[in-house]
């Protein structure tokens, strides 16, 4: 399998943290899309955010994914990818698409007040009608794994168990 495995899932999710696990396993190099971002464009994601807005930000991930799409990465993507249907249609073309999963209040206890994720200023009700918003758009993947109750360990290894 020599393409990308990108893992999608609401923030807090644990995909950078999988998403090095699963990629020690396979042998392949991980891909933490935001730092990817920030790497390029040379701002962090909040600055981003708030000089040039939401709407630049999903653009400049609409390009990472394609610039990636043809490396074999884990690709641990940020929360929103999913709000852009070029990003998906990329993502499902050229890899394999796991979503990650867990109930919205245990992902909304691991980030709230973290100040390096800047939708968390909105609140919890924002937050949670965001994440209902994007849930179907996280089902559209090849895999739905949860990670309740499971270890970044168990996680990547149910993961490889799909992709064999």
């Amino acid at each position: 399998m020599k393409e990308p495995i990108y893992l999608t899932g609401f923030m807090g999710v644990g995909k950078t943290t999988v998403g090095g696990v699963l990629a020690e396993k396979l042998g392949r190099k991980l891909i933490d899309l935001d730092q990817y971002i920030e790497k390029k464009d040379g701002r962090e994601i909040p600055a981003i955010f708030q000089e040039s807005g939401e709407e630049a930000f999903r653009l400049l991930e609409l390009d990472a994914v394609r610039e990636l799409r043809t490396e074999p990465h884990v690709i641990a993507t940020g929360g929103g990818v999913v709000e852009t249907s070029d990003v998906r249609m990329e993502m499902k073309t050229s890899g394999t698409v796991i979503f990650l999963e867990a109930p919205f209040d245990t992902l909304f206890q691991r980030i709230e007040g973290d100040e390096t994720r800047p939708l968390t200023k909105e609140g919890q009700t924002a937050l949670k009608e965001r994440y209902e918003r994007r849930l179907p758009l996280y089902q559209e993947a090849d895999v739905i794994i949860s990670t309740e109750n499971r270890t970044p360990r168990e996680t990547a290894d149910e993961i490889i168990r799909f992709i064999r």
